[in-house]
């Protein structure tokens, strides 16, 4: 548990709280309090002042009438004494201190526009009155007590007069100040014992009903954190924190209930994946792998638990890929591009076989749409590209069982051609003298029709090569007019007319010649037997920017609309039954996305046909007997 400064302490930050608190509230309630003690004091000296004050005053009348004013002075002075040092003065009505105990005082006029004296100065009845004044700094209670003129006092006094004077008594708070002092230092105590019982008792209970069961849940938090998803808090009571215990209990149950779900989910999940025989990697921005399927771990040769941080593979033997299939990777153009990519991978392995490897790449985006990783799904396809060569081969066999009886034709000519020849040689033979031009000329003509004979048996023979998806340079207008050289006998029998328009200066593709003459003859088998007699089939090529074009149009029954989207479905056909696989146009599209192009219809009913057929042009041979294919991305 990490160690806390007392300032991070709850209890430390409650009880600091507390103190403040009981400050905030007590500092008022203390000055309050101090100022309604000191208002009694003085209201407490009120009576004794007054009490001296009426004293005084009623011994003056009595030594005045008596006519024995010179002893007020050992009268007044006694009384002041008795009474703790008070200061008596006897003021005339016009302001002059006629006799006081602080001899200072004595002869001292007061006016009546002092603060002191224009309060009652102002008023028509002139009241008594009691107050504190701190003269010089000393505290004094003062009463102002008013002389009267009486009848009795009418002898010495005019009888319009009604004040004689004024007795001012100053009884000093000196003594009130202790027992306010007193009092003060008694009530800051029991303050203080107050504060103190009160931060002890909170200070318990702050431990014992929050502290303590907060730091319960505080071990049990840490305890689930290292993975006990068994821990409980015992927190106990009904209050809050019982309630948040409980609840706390209550999702502990939960979150391991959950994660016992997402176990079995993940578990599940990985069986699924590791049943699939595809090899399924992630690979981070590094090409480093992240996560992998038993068919990956498998196929590279290494333990699944040391797979990930590795280099990402393709080779058996879990080495790194070489320069040009990395410049290929369809994971590094993911990165590049955020998009769905595939390729075909060739190797030839122990014993020159061959085996075909093809890659989907899927990006992995974050919440700002970055791909930070991307999941490979590779598929061993040699065995389907084996049956796909099979069944464009039996498909080409096919095409040339159509053409048959042209081929025989074609071949036959030169033949007759030969044996004539032969036979005239023989006759001539038979005779005394040959003439030697006879002999040349015969010779020169049989050459000349086996040779014929021969380009046939060739153009037979490329096209009839099972594929064995080898790139060669190949010209376009080359295989293309070869192969129109094979089909024009059978359109002349049928009255039908070939166009053919090559392009000069044509480049050079890179594809396997054999399927790119297949697709060419289904194209031109299809054109004719859509193409009734003296139509018409336009054939021609056309340099693009980056690729080679191939038209070839006819003038026949042209395709329904509804059948376009279907045209390039196996199996799919629209002739009678028996009179076509439905797998010419779904082969030649196979085999041009394989060469990284592809095939494109137009067509209107009763006006004819149109494909056009787009190829990449010439790309330089993959290094080390590699190749990759219809790299392309996916939408």
């Amino acid at each position: 548990m990490k160690w806390k400064l007392p300032l991070d302490r709850l209890s430390f930050r409650i009880t600091c709280g507390l103190v403040l608190a009981l400050f905030l509230v007590g500092i008022p309630f203390f000055v309050f309090f101090y100022r309604l003690h000191e208002r009694q004091l003085a209201e407490g000296m009120r009576k004794p002042v007054s009490d001296l004050s009426q004293l005084i005053l009623a011994g003056l009348e009595r030594r005045m009438l008596e006519h024995q004013p010179h002893l007020l002075d050992t009268d007044i002075r006694q009384l002041a004494a008795e009474a703790g040092g008070a200061r008596i003065m006897l003021v005339d009505k016009e302001g002059q201190v006629r006799f006081s105990t602080d001899s200072r005082m004595a002869g001292k006029t007061f006016s009546k526009l002092q603060a002191e004296c224009s309060s009652c100065h102002s008023q028509a009845h002139v009241p008594d009155q009691f107050t504190i004044v701190k003269p010089r700094g000393n505290e004094f209670a003062r009463s102002l007590l008013v002389i009267r003129n009486q009848e009795s006092c009418f002898n010495c006094h005019p009888s319009s007069q009604k004040i004689n004077g004024t007795v001012i008594v100053d009884l000093p708070m000196s003594q009130a100040g202790v027992h306010l002092r007193s009092d003060i230092r008694e009530m800051l105590g029991l303050a203080a014992l107050m504060v103190t019982v009160t931060i002890l008792v909170l200070g318990v209970l702050v431990d014992r009903l929050i502290v303590r069961r907060i730091k319960a849940m505080e071990r049990t938090t840490i305890a689930i954190r290292k993975g006990s998803l068994d821990e409980r808090v015992v927190a106990g009571g009904q209050d809050e924190i019982g309630e948040l215990a409980y609840s706390f209990n209550v999702m502990t149950a939960s979150l391991k209930e959950s994660l016992k779900e997402i176990e079995r989910h993940k578990d599940y999940l990985e069986s699924v994946i590791n049943s699939i025989e595809d090899e399924i990697v992630v690979v981070d921005r590094e090409f480093r792998v992240v996560t992998a399927n038993e068919a990956y771990v498998r196929r590279s040769g290494h333990r699944k638990d040391l797979a990930p941080g590795l280099p990402c593979c393709i080779t058996k033997e879990g080495r790194s890929c070489e320069v040009g299939l990395q410049a290929k990777c369809p994971a590094r153009t993911t990165f590049h591009t955020g998009r769905v990519e595939k390729c075909l991978h060739r190797f030839v392995v122990d014993g020159g076989r061959e085996r075909y490897i093809e890659i989907y790449s899927y990006p992995l985006t974050d919440a700002g749409g970055r791909v930070f990783q991307a999941i490979e799904v590779r598929r061993d396809i040699t065995e389907r590209r084996v049956l796909e060569a099979n069944l464009c081969h039996s498909e080409r066999l096919a095409s040339l069982g159509l053409l048959a009886s042209g081929i025989s034709h074609e071949i036959n000519n030169p033949l007759a051609s030969i044996v004539t020849c032969a036979e005239g040689l023989q006759k001539r033979m038979g005779k005394t003298q040959v003439r030697t031009d006879d002999v040349v000329e015969y010779l020169a003509l049989i050459t000349k029709e086996a040779m014929r004979v021969k380009a046939i048996t060739e153009r037979l023979l490329i096209l009839s090569r099972k594929s064995n998806s080898l790139i060669y340079i190949v010209s376009v207008n080359r295989a293309l007019q070869e192969t129109v050289q094979l089909v024009k006998f059978q359109a002349q029998n049928r009255d039908i007319q070939i166009q053919e328009e090559y392009a000069s200066e044509l480049p050079e593709i890179t594809a396997d010649e054999p399927a790119l003459r297949q697709v060419f003859l289904n194209l031109l088998m299809n054109a004719m037997q859509a193409t009734a007699a003296g139509g018409r089939i336009a054939v021609q090529t056309a340099a693009q920017p980056d690729y080679v074009r191939v038209m070839v149009e006819d003038t026949g029954c042209g395709i329904a609309p509804a059948d376009l989207p279907h045209l390039f479905e196996p199996f799919f056909t629209s002739r009678p039954a028996g009179e076509g696989t439905g797998l010419g146009l779904f082969i030649s599209h196979t085999l041009i996305r394989q060469m990284g192009g592809s095939i494109q219809v137009e067509s209107q009913v009763g006006k004819g046909s149109k494909f056009t057929v787009e190829i990449p042009q010439l790309r330089m041979p993959e290094p080390s007997g590699q190749m990759q294919e219809d790299r392309r991305g996916v939408s």
